[in-house]
């Protein structure tokens, strides 16, 4: 065998097992995000989430209805999603997915008269996200 033969048989190689860990890490790079409307009276909920490369616009959630989000993360890290959420006269914004947050993962969150709480993925618990503020100008 040659060396340029040689050569050929271990760049084809190298090119497979890089095409085979890629496949194997994709499932990794995917992730999807919840966000139900649990508010009381039925009251409809305005969610618009984005991050830095995607704006997924404003939307209305009926009550006791979900959103989910389904994205692929960074291959190099740094996916973040926020939402800001309105209702009536209340605002607020929370971090939907920071990749770079490794104490707390949560996937699925409820908007309820109190604020956003969500399950955590680690613990199994609810936590306490964030609580509404009053605004009197909305800016969506």
């Amino acid at each position: 065998m040659t060396r340029k033969q040689l050569a050929t048989i271990v760049h084809k190689a190298l090119l497979a097992a890089f095409v085979l860990a890629a496949a194997a890490m994709a499932d990794r790079y995917f992730a999807s995000v919840d966000i139900t409307n649990k508010l009381s009276r039925g009251i409809v909920l305005i969610v618009h989430c984005k991050s830095g490369d995607d704006d997924l616009g404003p939307r209305a959630l009926e009550a006791n209805s979900t959103f989910g989000m389904t994205f692929h993360q960074n291959f190099f890290g740094g996916t973040l999603f926020w939402c800001d959420l309105a209702v009536e006269d209340k605002r607020l914004s929370f971090t939907a997915f920071d990749e770079s947050d490794h104490e707390t993962y949560v996937k699925a969150f409820e908007v309820s008269d109190g604020g956003v709480d969500g399950v955590d993925s680690f613990s199994g618990r609810m936590v306490h996200v964030c609580g509404w503020r009053v605004v009197t100008h909305l800016n969506f």
